[in-house]
C-alpha cells in the first residue's frame, strides 16, 4: 500500500482509502500516514501515533507529536520538554530538550538551555562535538549554525565550510547560550595532586557518531578525537607512563595517541577488564543482546543505582573487579592510563562516590583518577577528591 493513497477526511478527523473508512475511530485532528505505517493524531487525551487499524501504538500522550522520519519522531511533553521516540514509543535517549526538530538527512537540531544548539543522530548522539548559539537542519549536506562571529555553514562532521548570511526564514526559537569545550582538567589535576602512584580511568576519545540500529563496536576515532587524545598525552606530567585499553579499536587508538603525545614508545596493552567485554560483564552474549535493544544511558543509570541487569555482575562486584584491575596498574612515581567506555565508567564512579550521572553523562576523554597515597586510595572526580576503599572491604 502506498501511504499517499491514505487520504485525510474532509473534516480532518480520520483516514480514508479509496473513499472508504480504514478504521471506525474519530479524532480531533489527524496527520498523514508515513513509513512505517504510523500517523499523528490528537484527541481529548493528547497527541500520539496510531497504526493502520486506528490503534494507539503506545500508552503515552504528548502535547505535540511530529511525524516519523528515519524511524524516529520528535514529541513534546506536557511540561514543554522535547524528546525523541522510536516506532514503539520508547525514548531513544534519556535527554530532553528545550526545543527539537524532526529528522532530515540523518540528523535533527536540538536546543539545550545550558549548552546551546547542535545536531544529533537518530541514536540520540551528537553528530559532532560542538555547540552553537543557533542551528538549522541539514539540507544538501550542509547546515547553518551561529557562533560569536555570526552565521556559517558546517559539514556533517562539524567542519566549517564558509561564512553565510543570517537565515531569512523564521524559526521557533532563538538561542543565547553557546558552550565552548573546556580544557581537559585531568592532566592539571595530576600535576596538582599529591600521590605516590596514579591511574586515570578514561573514556575513549571522540568517535564516529552512532545512528539508530547501528552497532557501535566498529566506530573509530574522528580526526578531532585523535588530535584531542594526542593533546591529552602532551599535557600529562612528564613521568613514566603505562597505557592500557579495551580491545575495541577506538580505545586502542586513544591509547596510541596518548602515548604519542606523551612521547612514550611501546604498545598499548589491552585488557578485557576495560571492555570487550569489561569488568562488569558476566555473560557477554547476554549483555550485547540487552544493549542492542535498549538505549545505553537509561539502563546504565539503573545499573549504577543497584538494579540487576541481564548478563551483568551485581554492580558492586563489577566495581570491585574494575577497582582491583586499575589498582594493579599503579606503580610508584608513575601514571597509568586505562581507556574504557562510558557504560563502565559510570557505575565505577557512582558506586565509589555516590555521584548522580542523570544530568551529567561523561563525555569523550572524561574520566577519574585513582591515587594511592600513604597506602590509602583516593578518587578524583569532577574536581573533588574522595577517600575510597574497594567495595566489600
Amino acid at each position: 500500500m502506498d501511504f499517499d493513497d491514505l487520504i485525510i477526511s474532509f473534516d480532518g478527523t480520520h483516514h480514508l482509502y479509496e473513499g472508504r473508512l480504514i478504521y471506525e475511530q474519530r479524532f480531533i485532528v489527524v496527520g498523514q500516514f508515513c513509513f512505517p505505517g504510523l500517523a499523528v493524531v490528537c484527541d481529548a487525551s493528547g497527541a500520539y501515533h496510531i497504526n493502520l487499524l486506528g490503534e494507539a501504538v503506545y500508552a503515552e500522550r504528548y502535547s505535540w507529536t511530529g511525524s516519523f522520519a528515519e524511524g524516529v519522531a520528535a514529541v513534546c511533553n506536557t511540561d514543554g520538554r522535547y524528546l525523541y521516540i522510536n516506532e514503539e514509543g520508547k525514548p531513544i535517549a534519556f535527554e530532553t530538550y528545550l526545543y527539537a526538530t524532526e529528522f532530515a538527512e540523518g540528523s535533527a537540531v536540538v536546543y539545550q538551555e545550558r549548552l546551546g544548539a547542535t545536531h544529533i543522530t537518530t541514536a540520540g548522539e551528537p553528530l559532532y562535538g560542538d555547540w552553537y548559539f543557533d542551528a538549522r537542519p541539514f539540507a544538501g549536506g550542509r547546515a547553518k549554525v551561529r557562533d560569536e562571529q555570526g552565521w556559517l555553514f558546517i559539514s556533517p562532521d562539524g567542519r566549517m565550510l564558509e561564512r553565510t548570511d543570517e537565515p531569512s526564514e523564521k524559526f521557533p526559537i532563538q538561542g543565547s547560550v553557546r558552550c565552548l569545550p573546556p580544557k581537559n582538567p585531568i592532566p592539571a589535576a595530576l600535576k596538582a595532586a599529591d600521590w605516590d602512584a596514579a591511574a586515570v580511568l578514561l573514556r575513549h576519545g571522540e568517535r564516529q557518531p552512532l545512528t539508530k540500529g547501528e552497532p557501535g563496536s566498529e566506530k573509530v576515532l574522528t580526526s578531532r578525537g585523535k588530535r584531542q587524545s594526542w593533546a591529552f598525552g602532551v599535557a600529562l606530567p612528564k613521568v613514566p607512563l603505562q597505557v592500557y585499553a579495551s580491545s575495541v579499536r577506538r580505545c586502542v587508538q586513544t591509547g596510541g595517541e596518548i602515548r604519542a603525545g606523551a612521547g612514550i614508545f611501546g604498545t598499548t596493552k589491552t585488557s578485557p577488564m576495560l571492555g570487550d567485554p569489561g569488568a562488569f560483564v558476566a555473560d557477554d552474549d547476554m549483555v550485547r543482546a540487552f544493549y542492542a535493544g535498549n538505549p545505553v544511558k537509561t539502563p546504565s543509570l539503573r545499573y549504577a543505582a543497584g538494579e540487576t541487569l541481564p548478563g551483568h555482575y551485581p554492580v558492586r562486584i563489577g566495581t570491585r573487579r574494575m577497582f582491583d584491575f586499575v589498582a594493579e596498574t599503579l606503580a610508584d612515581e608513575e601514571i597509568s592510563v586505562c581507556v574504557t567506555h562510558d557504560v563502565w565508567l559510570v557505575p565505577f564512579i557512582s558506586v565509589l562516590t555516590g555521584y548522580d550521572f542523570t544530568d551529567d553523562w561523561p563525555g569523550f576523554l572524561d574520566g577519574c583518577i585513582l591515587m594511592r597515597r600513604t597506602q590509602k586510595y583516593f578518587l578524583w572526580w569532577r574536581g573533588e577528591e574522595y577517600a575510597v576503599t574497594p567495595p566489600g572491604e
